[in-house]
């Protein structure tokens, strides 16, 4: 049935793929659909379509900030990337982009047109889609600081757009982090700027970057988010946490916040290298670090 219907609508699909090429993080079995629509109208369809089956369903982009369980996903994933990121200047400084456009693809475009704000996204991987769910940041920025308004799908299946007021954004929140919905594209108010100073500024970010965290690993980007008052790395630093592996999941010895896959970690052996990193915190600091990592599953509301 469900196959049937996306050849009807002429919608490309994929049965029974890994995810493990859809993350960052190199972890996880396979999905029973892909699919890859190519317009608003592709997406919808594809709702109905799983919605009539019964099928759970979920939305990714770049998969930077998820973790795919070994058992795989029981439904369909909906991939929004590279059909999904056309980019528009509407006006002197603001400017029109679709959810499934990289970070780094959005810099480059602010760069070569003069424009400045986004410089401290440049080095997050990710989608646009996946920046506004968590309200991402970096180096005293984040995604609040420059939305004016986000269009997405409703959990009626129809379109409707969120002004910056009524986006609950705080610290790894937002109003998508709360309600079903799925990020369609972005408007951005920017500023002008001199390119010389906007690519300084990137590259002086990315070298900071480089330099601090394991960029080189698979990884799902920081593991936990930051406890009040306190830096989740820096606990677990004193906590003598670094190097701590389980199977092929270890805690950075580069960066203490980054938990990585050395090749062939499971999702089993990262679930429990997170739960021994919180308890051993909660343990010697008093501080329960709270996870940032999505979970794709079919059980649980995720991106």
């Amino acid at each position: 049935m469900i196959k049937q219907q996306l050849d009807k609508f002429h919608i490309l699909y994929k049965q029974n793929i890994s995810l493990k090429d859809y993350t960052t993080l190199h972890i996880g079995g396979k999905a029973d659909y892909i699919v890859f629509p190519k317009s608003v109208f592709e997406v919808q369809k594809c709702i109905e379509i799983f919605n009539k089956c019964y099928m759970p369903y979920t939305v990714l982009g770049r998969g930077s900030n998820v973790l795919a369980l070994d058992e795989g996903y029981k439904g369909a994933i909906i991939i929004l990337t590279d059909y999904f990121s056309r980019v528009e200047r509407l006006n002197e400084t603001c400017v029109k982009v679709e959810s499934g456009m990289t970070l780094k693809q959005l810099c480059q475009f602010c760069l070569k047109h003069n424009l400045t704000g986004l410089e401290f996204a440049c080095g997050i991987p990710g989608s646009i889609g996946g920046a506004i769910y968590m309200n991402a940041g970096a180096y005293g920025g984040e995604m609040k600081d420059i939305v004016e308004s986000v269009t997405y799908l409703d959990e009626q299946n129809n379109i409707k757009i969120l002004l910056k007021d009524d986006l609950m954004f705080g610290y790894r929140h937002s109003y998508f982090t709360e309600h079903q919905g799925i990020i369609l594209e972005v408007i951005y108010q920017l500023d002008l700027g001199e390119q010389p100073v906007i690519h300084d500024k990137m590259n002086e970010f990315m070298e900071r970057r480089y330099a601090r965290q394991p960029m080189d690993a698979y990884s799902a980007g920081s593991t936990f988010k930051r406890p009040n008052g306190y830096y989740a790395s820096a606990l677990i630093k004193e906590c003598g946490l670094q190097g701590l592996c389980i199977g092929d999941a270890e805690v950075s010895r580069k960066h203490a916040g980054f938990l990585i896959n050395k090749g062939k970690a499971t999702s089993h052996d990262f679930l429990q290298l997170i739960n021994k990193v919180q308890e051993r915190v909660y343990e010697q600091t008093g501080y329960m670090l709270e996870r940032e990592v999505q979970i794709l599953s079919h059980k649980e509301k995720t991106l």
